[in-house]
């Protein structure tokens, strides 16, 4: 049987400060907990190249 997945996507907006990596990491932990794990991560860009938000992959094998 192949697994199947379900996916979720996460981001994190750049904010005044920059970005809120804590807050990112506190949310990844807590789905991690829930069974996705990161399947990949994005950093759009835009103009001179400065990313404007992260962007984390998420799946899990569907239950």
């Amino acid at each position: 049987m192949v697994a199947q997945f379900e996916h979720k996507v996460v981001t994190s907006k750049l904010k005044m400060k920059g970005f809120d990596y804590g807050e990112l990491e506190t949310e990844l932990n807590r789905l991690g907990l829930e069974g996705w794990e990161t399947a990949g991560t994005v950093a759009p860009s835009f103009g001179a190249g400065q990313a404007t938000e992260v962007v984390v992959i998420l799946k899990r094998v569907r239950s």
